[in-house]
This record gives C-alpha cells, structure tokens and sequence, in this order.
C-alpha cells in the first residue's frame, strides 16, 4: 500500500477503534514494545495487539475488515490479535495502536530461529555428552558429560514426568507424509499441538525437534541406537516452528500457553531471537507462574548477549560446552546465562573416535521425513535438552518440588568450569545429573 494511502487507513481504524471502545477500558495506552529492535528479526508486515478488556473475535475481525487488514493469528484465549498489513505500514500502524487508549500493547511480530549450528551429519559413534567425567584412556583430556547413567543407577528415570518438546515439531507417530523415528518408537507422547498450521499433528518438517527430543527420551534399552537421558519420560511435542526452522513470537506464545495448560512439568526452547516481545515474555510467564520449569538455549553467537526467550529470568538460560569442559566456540556467554551442558563441537576429535564431537541423536534428513539416522548436531540447542531431562529426573525423584526447587537443585549441584561461583561464561557450571537428583 502506498505510503499516501497512510492516513486514510489510519482515519478508518480510528473510527472504528472509537466505535469499538463500548467493551474496551479508557486507559492510556502502553506504547510500541519493540520499536528500536533490529529490523532482521521483526516481521513488518505483522502487528501484535494486545486490548485492555476482552473483546469478541468477531468484533475484532469486523474491524480488521473495515480498516483493510487481515485477522492472521490470535492468542489461545484472545489475549492478543495479530493484524497483517502491507510491510511499508507495519511499523507506523504498531505506534498508532500503541497510541490508542484501549490498548495494552502493540509491536511488530518477532521471529525465533533455531539455534543448532551449522554442522555436518555422521552416521553412529559415541554418546560422550552422557557419560560420568572421567578422563580419556591416554588421559589428556578429560571429558565432561552430565553422570547420566549414575543418575539412572540411583533410580532417576525421568519416569511420569511430562516434558514439552517446543521446536519444530517430533517425529512422534505414522501419519501422511510422516514416520515416526524407529529409536522412538515406545516412547509416550501426549498432547501434541501443532501451532503453526493448527492441525492437531506435530510433525517435524525440519529435523531439528526430533533430534531435541532424542536427548530428552530416546527409547532406552532397546537394543538399536541412541540413549536418552530421561529416558522413562513422558513427550509432549509442540511445534512452533516451521520447516525452515522459524517461528513467530505468536506460534511460540501459543504453543508454551498449551504445553502449560496441558500438564507439562519442564519445557524446552531450543530457539532463539535477537529480539524480546511482550507476546513471548507474558507467554513465559505465564509458564512459569503454572509452576514449569523453562529451559531455553542461550544463542550460537559466539559472543556475549543472551537470546530471548532465555534472557527471560523466568527461564533457565543455557550455553555449550565442548568435550574438554571449554566453552563451545560458538556459544553465546554474558549476563543472563545460568548453566552450560554438551553442546559439541564437529570441527574438533578430543575424545579419539574418528567422529566430530558433535551430540549424537537420530533424526532424519532434512525434507525427507522418512529417511531416518544418526546424526552428530552441534549448538546450544543440543545442549538445552540435557538441561531440561535432568529436570525431569530431579522431579521424577523429587515429585512435590516446584520450579523453582529443580532449578535451584541444578544450579546449586553443578561443576564448577570457571572462577569460583557464578561466571558470565559458564554461569553456575556444567550441570550434573548424579548430583542434581540429590538435591
């Protein structure tokens, strides 16, 4: 739409909005959110809106036909509206809504990426990332896993423990297009939700989720493949990412707001934007104040500055670590960071195996969903999932501890990579299966 066309807009939706204000509160306004974000993660085309007082979808459709824009997406409860625009008028239409009286809120829609980074696939090799610490056989270098299998010996199975899955979907069951990954097969799924195309089926489109889960609960056991290190829990797959691995702030909110409602103990965000958003933080906090435990990827930045949602105090931010223990040189450090887990590094063979360490699940080839391996991925995506099983384990011995208590049993157990106490480059420390259950 031409920019002169501008005001002519803006005059229709102040019309409508005044007639509009009979179920709206008379506030002042609560501004643009995210106005000085950088532009590459903001959808211009995109408006979220959240109103002080309810009001019908209907009601808010009717508008958005009489001012010329498209009712794209809505909160699961109506608690936000997102409007499609042309991109020369997005930003311009975020500040007048943000201007109006009735409305809480307004920003341009943010976008999440996954946050593996870039990496080659391998096929078989060893699950490094899970053993107890101990040093190599020639030892030179020592190698820092997260105890999983002394977590195990002492009864810790993740079991009756219900852990959401939010990515780009799992491959989880038999249907269409979709296979579900033979190394998880037995596994329980339960409430999937797919956000994105709304469905009812969350498959995985990108490979990425699927991979995630592995670490939580490959099937364990059953003679073929990967480990998990939850390995009795429960998944609930929950995709709000689409299949080049992006999702909006609005599929995410909407996905956490179902996890939360649906019984999820511990979520997993192994995602990131540059960008925060009121849609994401309220959906976060939300979350958390039903009791979840948030795990969220910290970025593959390589330098310091959080990523959203994991800067989000509510959320157990997490970092990568190679085998030796060192910062993974791609993951992002500095304030806000809390833990570090396995999140390998494939350019490097510290531990001998002829294999990049990467961490190693089965996934299958990107758009091929039936064409199942084992593929070394590295990222702190990959290192957010040991984090959030080892929740899980901590709640399944420890049923009647809150969020806040697994937190605190991981963070105070962890060992300790670097100064003395807390770090900006490893936070509280490598997190540490065996002891956190003890807690």
């Amino acid at each position: 739409m031409p920019r002169t066309n501008l005001v002519v807009l803006t005059s229709g939706f102040l019309a409508v909005a005044l007639s509009a204000q009979q179920s709206m509160a008379v506030m002042k306004g609560g501004g643009f959110a995210n106005a000085a974000a950088p532009q590459a993660d903001l959808l211009r085309h995109r408006v979220v809106v959240r109103f002080r007082r309810a009001s019908s979808e209907s009601s808010v459709r009717d508008f958005a036909r009489m001012a010329g824009l498209l009712l794209a997406d809505r909160g699961r409860s109506g608690e936000f509206y997102v409007f499609e625009c042309t991109p020369e008028i997005g930003r311009p239409l975020a500040r007048w809504f943000a201007a109006q009286s009735a409305v809480d809120y307004a920003e341009l829609e943010a976008v999440a990426r996954t946050t593996v980074a870039p990496s080659d696939p391998y096929w078989a090799g060893l699950q490094w990332n899970m053993y107890n610490a101990g040093a190599k056989s020639n030892g030179v270098v020592a190698n820092h896993g997260v105890k999983a299998e002394a977590a195990w010996a002492a009864g810790a199975t993740g079991a009756g423990v219900r852990v959401a899955v939010i990515d780009t979907g799992v491959a989880y069951e038999n249907f269409g297009a979709f296979l579900a990954a033979p190394d998880l097969v037995g596994r329980p799924f339960v409430a999937p939700y797919d956000a994105v195309t709304g469905d009812g089926h969350a498959n995985d489109e990108n490979c990425h989720g699927t991979h995630v889960a592995g670490t939580i609960g490959q099937v364990t056991g059953n003679g073929i493949g990967c480990a998990g290190i939850a390995r009795n829990c429960t998944i609930m797959p929950v995709r709000v990412l689409d299949s080049r691995g992006s999702g909006t702030h609005s599929w995410i909110a909407n996905g956490i707001t179902w996890a939360a409602n649906n019984g999820a103990a511990v979520m997993n965000l192994s995602f990131g934007s540059a960008v925060g958003s009121v849609t994401l933080q309220n959906a976060i906090a939300y979350a958390a104040g039903r009791n979840v435990v948030i795990c969220a990827a910290a970025g593959n930045t390589g330098t310091a500055g959080v990523n959203y949602p994991a800067l989000y105090t509510q959320c157990i931010a997490v970092g990568a670590t190679r085998f030796d223990g060192a910062r993974a040189s791609y993951s992002t450090f500095g304030t806000g960071i809390d833990v570090v887990a396995p999140g390998g590094q494939t350019n490097l063979d510290q531990n001998g195996d002829r294999y990049g360490d990467g961490i190693l699940q089965q996934t299958f080839v990107q758009g091929s969903p039936r064409a199942f391996g084992y593929f070394f991925f590295q990222g702190t995506s990959m290192a957010t999932p040991h984090v959030a099983a080892v929740a899980a384990l901590v709640k399944s011995v420890r049923p009647g501890y809150t969020a806040a208590q697994i937190r605190r049993a991981i963070e105070t157990s962890c060992v300790n990579l670097g100064p003395a106490g807390y770090d900006t480059t490893f936070g509280w420390g490598l997190i540490d299966a065996a002891a956190a259950i003890k807690r």
